[in-house]
């Protein structure tokens, strides 16, 4: 038997027996663990805030038989205002999902777990539009991961796309293609250049991205086809109480 640390975030949990349950988190040093919190539902037990979706903090776990058990946790943070926003806590729990349905146990990403921490922390106490943060961060996300579309250059036959009109979206191909490789969707070239500009932010200002509703509405329907395409599995996006306007 050893002990871990580990920083990480609880992206959800599965109860079994009378007050236990299996924790799914998602941590800065060794990628998705899953981790059993013995006795957490009981009304004293000092595990209980820890083990609850959204924390965040340091966490002390057993290791044994291939196996984790949490021993305790410093928790540092909730995101408590995500539950009082039903949007918001969508969109949250969204990140959460897309985030650890790909991650590999043991793989550490730090650059994946910056970009998840800050944008909950934005979600919960920022007034940035949630929908337009969630697109920003699926599109970041298959960054991350290898899989970024192409933006500026035709994806068959390597064109600048810059200064073209007429560029159409597919995913088959692998992103943007000019007009002379014409297949997919049309893709303004406003989309393209916020697109672009959404991949150059610091994860410390994920807050700044703002949408304007024509372009919003146009990665709502590239991004997640995209995504499924290259990802083979569903990447549908929360839905929303919120009219975009």
């Amino acid at each position: 038997m050893s002990i871990v640390l580990v920083n990480g975030i609880v992206a959800r949990y599965t109860d079994y027996r009378e007050s236990d349950r299996i924790l799914t988190l998602y941590t800065r040093e060794q990628g998705r663990l899953e981790v059993a919190a013995r006795g957490c539902r009981k009304a004293k037990s000092p595990l209980l805030c820890a083990a609850q979706p959204f924390a965040y903090g340091e966490f002390t776990l057993f290791y044994n038989h291939d196996k984790y058990t949490l021993n305790c946790a410093d928790v540092r943070e909730t995101f408590y205002p995500l539950r009082n926003d039903y949007d918001r806590f969508a969109a949250g729990s969204y990140l959460l999902w897309l985030t650890c349905s790909g991650a590999q146990t043991g793989l550490a990403n730090e650059q994946m777990f910056s970009m998840l921490y800050h944008a909950l922390s934005f979600l919960a106490y920022t007034d940035c539009p949630a929908e337009d943060l969630t697109l920003g961060y699926l599109l970041r996300y298959l960054d991350r991961n290898g899989y970024c579309p192409s933006l500026i250059r035709c994806a068959n036959c390597n064109k600048d796309l810059r200064k073209l009109q007429g560029i159409r979206f597919d995913e088959r191909a692998g992103g943007a293609v000019c007009p002379d490789c014409g297949s997919g969707r049309p893709v303004s070239n406003l989309a393209l250049e916020a697109m672009r500009r959404m991949l150059m932010l610091p994860d410390a200002e994920l807050h700044k991205i703002r949408l304007p509703h024509k372009i919003y509405l146009e990665l709502k329907e590239i991004l997640p086809r995209y995504a499924e395409a290259v990802l083979e599995r569903p990447i549908q996006l929360p839905k929303s109480n919120m009219i975009k306007l």
